[in-house]
């Protein structure tokens, strides 16, 4: 691919998560809000309703991979495991590649 893209951190998260991640939180929280003062992250939270995942978007593919070695949730084992994919986004203020309708693609 070579359009510009976002980079999605993906976390599976362990069954225990939500009772485990308390102690790790404000730890957390600090790396990913550094890491958007920086302004490789771009957005993150948990997915699901009970929670099961969790979504983080950056900017490049180096911030996500260096948040998710940081991460005390990932060293702790509440990240049972994470991968980096690329995304398109082509819709929006922030898109990586923006396409307007009547673009050639």
């Amino acid at each position: 691919m070579n359009a510009p893209t976002h980079q999605l951190l993906i976390y599976d998260l362990a069954p225990d998560y939500l009772s485990r991640r308390g102690q790790f939180r404000e730890e957390h929280l600090r790396l990913a809000w550094e890491a958007a003062d920086r302004g490789g992250l771009v957005l993150g939270g948990a997915v699901g309703d009970p929670v099961e995942s969790a979504l983080l978007l950056f900017r490049d593919r180096a911030s996500a991979e260096a948040f998710a070695a940081a991460d005390p949730y990932v060293s702790q084992g509440l990240v049972r495991s994470w991968r980096v994919q690329p995304w398109l986004t082509v819709v929006g203020a922030d898109a990586a590649t923006p396409l307007r309708p009547g673009t050639d693609v």
